[in-house]
């Protein structure tokens, strides 16, 4: 099969979790035998490039790109969508998978990917179909701790949203230009849970075949040999006292915030740090800030963005791992890999967690905003090594019953052919059903 992935970033450029997932599909595809090209934004390159890199082909395109229009740019940017649209012309692809399009390529490149016959699957990886940002007005609170709506309300207020709606009077039309375009010309969107699917739904995504298709890890990628837990820790100045690890693409909406308040409820029952992986300078910043002024200073390290072995030895040093987003997101990759590295979980009750961590089985499920009880949570598994150990087993089961690489990909493979199984809001990764939950 020919398939051409379209994807704003893509490793080694622009690390994060949707680049990586694309990255990850589109190179477990090329092992299998499919001829993969992919298109990206090469921000790095001044007239553009073409390479081959892991069995893949990848054309990383160029073109201006100012700060100050990007509201309009994201949805058409006509130099990148017409550089599309000569790329599908010449490669005739036979499936088009669509990743994030919404900050360069621009989303009206999924008419582009139409000029031919290929079927356009597109997968959304965050919010951004219906938000500018998180969406940060659903749930119990906003990103200032202020309560507001019920959690079960998932219609969007577009522009009675303090950070939305600026914006968005400049653009009224914006969301119902995205939902023309995806019913135009999507033949199956792909949400990465439940939850995200739910939104989608609510929010006007309801007319191409809505498909859940949970993200995956290669289990073989998640390993720890002898000694390498205590030379990690030596590398990164931090002693054998228990460790919370927390990371990712970290800002107030991941819930750093809660983490650092709830590190003292932990330090009052064992002496743990915390380290934080992140490139996010400012944040970091002001999360060591926050931390002497809870009265946890110096037990807060900011080790900045690793990956590779590093990233892998960060798992295996760790003796749990906090993902307290505090806005519905979509799908923690943290929660997986984790739970692949056999560690357990303390994650948000918001958005795809509880999904994936089972509440008392392979982690627990807690309200971030509630730091007292997020604390304890991560104070119990850190001073009870049998109850960790085991939830570190059922969790990499898990991983390895629900949450593989090659799972997800012959998800993909079946939504590409159309098959009927994978329409209609069925849940493509088979029988991976939200996990009880409670806290």
């Amino acid at each position: 099969m020919r398939i051409l992935a379209l994807s704003d970033n893509f490793p080694p450029a622009n690390p994060g979790g949707a680049g990586a997932v694309a990255a990850a599909v589109a190179r477990r595809l090329a092992e299998w035998g499919h001829e993969l090209n992919v298109v990206t934004y090469g921000a790095a390159d001044r007239f553009g490039s073409v390479s081959r890199q892991d069995g893949l082909t990848i054309h990383r395109l160029r073109a201006p790109w100012p700060r100050r229009l990007r509201l309009y740019l994201s949805l058409l940017h006509p130099w990148l969508v017409a550089q599309v649209t000569q790329l599908v012309y010449k490669l005739q692809p036979d499936v088009v998978h669509a990743h994030n399009l919404h900050e360069h390529l621009s989303l009206a490149a999924l008419a582009a990917a139409r000029v031919t016959s290929a079927r356009l699957v597109l997968t959304a990886h965050d919010y951004r179909l219906f938000c500018l940002t998180k969406f940060l007005c659903a749930g119990d609170t906003n990103a200032g701790g202020e309560r507001q709506r019920s959690a079960g309300s998932l219609a969007a207020q577009p522009f009675a949203c303090r950070y939305c709606g600026p914006r968005l009077r400049f653009f009224p039309v914006r969301n119902r230009l995205i939902r023309w375009l995806v019913d135009r010309h999507v033949a199956a969107l792909v949400c990465i849970s439940a939850a995200q699917r739910a939104a989608l739904a609510a929010n006007g995504f309801h007319h191409a075949p809505l498909t859940t298709i949970h993200n995956g890890v290669d289990p073989a990628t998640c390993w720890s040999a002898p000694g390498e837990r205590a030379a990690w820790r030596r590398r990164f100045g931090l002693d054998e006292r228990p460790l919370i690890l927390f990371g990712g693409r970290i800002s107030g909406t991941k819930g750093g915030d809660q983490l650092v308040r709830a590190l003292a409820v932990v330090r009052r029952r064992v002496d743990a740090q915390l380290a934080v992986l992140g490139d996010n300078t400012n944040y970091l910043r002001f999360l060591e800030n926050l931390a002497y002024k809870e009265g946890v200073g110096g037990q807060v390290h900011a080790l900045g963005w690793l990956a590779g072995d590093d990233l892998r030895q960060a798992f295996g040093a760790a003796d749990v791992i906090a993902t307290p987003s505090v806005y519905p997101d979509p799908f923690n990759l943290m929660n997986i890999e984790a739970m692949a590295h056999a560690r357990p979980v303390v994650a948000t009750c918001y958005g795809g967690a509880p999904e994936i961590v089972v509440h008392g089985q392979t982690g627990f499920i807690a309200d971030p905003w509630d730091e007292t009880a997020f604390g304890d949570h991560l104070a119990t598994v850190l001073t009870d090594q049998a109850l960790a150990q085991a939830m570190g087993t059922a969790g990499r089961q898990r991983v390895l019953d629900h949450f593989t690489l090659d799972r997800q990909v012959r998800a993909y493979l079946a939504v590409y052919r159309g098959e009927t199984a994978c329409r209609d809001g069925q849940d493509a990764s088979a029988d991976v059903q939200p996990a009880s939950s409670e806290g």
